[in-house]
């Protein structure tokens, strides 16, 4: 028993997919031939108001004056191969490409026998929730399942062989013009009269295309399928017509494609694990952003605010053209904690939190500081990843190190300005904010300097400096200013 997927007006529902509120609107699919683009499909709304296929855009307009003119879009039409593949894999595993909006699926061995009216359904309901409308046929070879899908409304099975191949119009069989015509001529109008005439009859006074449109009729012949891996990778894409320059129309889009990714990462029993946003603009660029997501969810609302949180800080210099999302899957992460280790209720809003703060302040003023690899006093930069608790195999970081001996010190932030007085090229007397007065001994000077390449060039002298108290100060000059960076304890 083999099973067939038809999408009908495949190329039409593929352009409609990310705007389905146009299909009760007169809307007419434009072939994108180089020479003349003209009617291919039609909405049904469309056909009633006398457009045709054939027409041109300025004839179909004339017809209909509401007509919305549509373009093929070859990318979106990709997208809905892949989820049509991934759609039927969760339903058998040898999945065929046949065409362009019919895939083939082998039934033998699944346990659908009895509930296959059920079982169809199911793959109807679930293309529906991804806004494709879809039939399915079942019979005994993939020819005659094929011919049911075209005639199943929504669902067909095909029982009786040869009863319903004979009922079939001629047209089912799609001949070509030709031979349709000279068919009609000899008064031919169903499969089953086509089938009566014999195929060495046909064979002898039309050619080879009559004895191929014999053999796609015939009900015993079973081909093997071809079989096709779907895609690991889940994708949302549009072309936008006109460009896009505002938030508010990319976000309602965004939106939409968040839960169909939702939905189709549901039907794997996946997570996202990462998010791919590419922005293409009129003036050629790409704006590409890649999400890591913290915690790998399905959830709509939670991937949404993350891309939400990033678009309201985006500028560019041009429209908006294209808008391609893809989600990496995943699996969900499910660990046990031990008794005394914290983790995050919600990583995903914590980072989110992060994400926000960061447009507000700047991303260098976010994060956890760390210290950078220089001998510039409190030299540090800002992260946000190393946020989550350290696993129990990593070593702490200080691990191995033994504590420092004598005095400790504290360190003033800011450093206290302070004047010096210099004699023999020693620090002689002192006039700050803790101390004033004449220094009784002192060590030095350290020197550090660095980034002599670049701007950020700086040059250090440390001192210590012991008054006749026993107050020991750290004194430090960077150019003509002098500090007192800090105290002994």
């Amino acid at each position: 028993m083999f099973a067939v997927i038809h999408l009908p007006d495949f190329a039409l529902q593929a352009a409609l997919r990310p705007e389905p509120e146009l299909w009760p609107r007169p809307v007419a699919l434009l072939e994108d031939a180089p020479a003349k683009a003209v009617v291919w499909q039609m909405t049904e709304a469309a056909r009633q108001a006398g457009v045709g296929r054939g027409l041109t855009a300025t004839q179909a307009t004339a017809r209909c004056r509401d007509v919305v003119i549509k373009t093929r879009a070859r990318a979106q039409e990709q997208t809905v191969t892949a989820l049509l593949l991934q759609c039927a894999a969760c339903f058998s595993p040898a999945v065929e490409a046949t065409a362009e909006g019919v895939c083939t699926l082998d039934l033998k061995g699944l346990p659908v026998a009895g509930e296959l009216e059920k079982w169809a359904q199911t793959i109807i309901d679930s293309l529906a929730r991804l806004q494709l409308r879809a039939r399915v046929g079942a019979a005994a070879t993939p020819q005659l399942a094929g011919l049911a899908a075209q005639r199943a409304r929504p669902f067909l099975l095909a029982r009786n062989a040869e009863e319903f191949i004979a009922a079939l119009p001629l047209e089912a069989l799609e001949p070509d013009a030709e031979t349709l015509e000279i068919l009609e001529m000899w008064g031919i109008r169903t499969v089953g009269g086509f089938l009566a005439l014999g195929k060495e009859n046909l064979a002898e006074r039309l050619g080879p295309e009559a004895v191929e449109l014999f053999e796609r009729a015939s009900s015993r012949r079973a081909r093997p399928l071809h079989l096709a891996v779907p895609a690991e990778t889940f994708e949302e894409g549009m072309d936008f017509e006109p460009p896009v320059e505002t938030l508010e129309p990319l976000l309602f889009v965004l939106r939409r494609f968040v839960g169909q990714l939702a939905r189709r990462l549901e039907m794997v029993y996946q997570v996202a694990a990462e998010l791919d946003l590419r922005l293409g603009l009129s003036s050629g660029a790409v704006c590409r952003r890649l999400f890591v997501i913290p915690a790998p969810t399905r959830e709509v609302e939670t991937l949404f605010r993350i891309l939400q949180t990033h678009l309201e800080n985006v500028r560019t210099d041009a429209p908006i053209v294209s808008l391609r999302l893809c989600a990496k899957p995943g699996r969900a992460a499910r660990h046990q904690f031990g008794l005394f280790e914290a983790a995050l209720r919600d990583p995903n809003q914590f980072h989110e939190t992060l994400a926000r703060l960061s447009a507000l302040l700047g991303s260098q003023r976010v994060g956890t500081p760390r210290l950078e690899e220089t001998h510039r006093p409190d030299s540090f930069r800002m992260e946000l990843e190393g946020l989550s608790a350290p696993s129990a195999d990593e070593p702490a970081a200080d691990a191995g190190h033994e504590p420092p001996t004598g005095p400790a010190l504290r360190r003033f932030r800011p450093p206290l300005p302070a004047t010096v007085e210099m004699r023999s090229e020693q620090p002689a007397l002192l006039r700050s904010a803790p101390f004033t007065g004449p220094i009784a001994r002192v060590r030095g000077p350290w020197r550090v300097s660095g980034h002599w390449w670049d701007a950020q060039a700086w040059a250090r002298e440390e001192w210590d400096a012991q008054t006749h108290q026993g107050e020991l100060f750290r004194l430090a000059r960077q150019g003509e200013q002098w500090f007192v960076d800090g105290i002994f304890d």
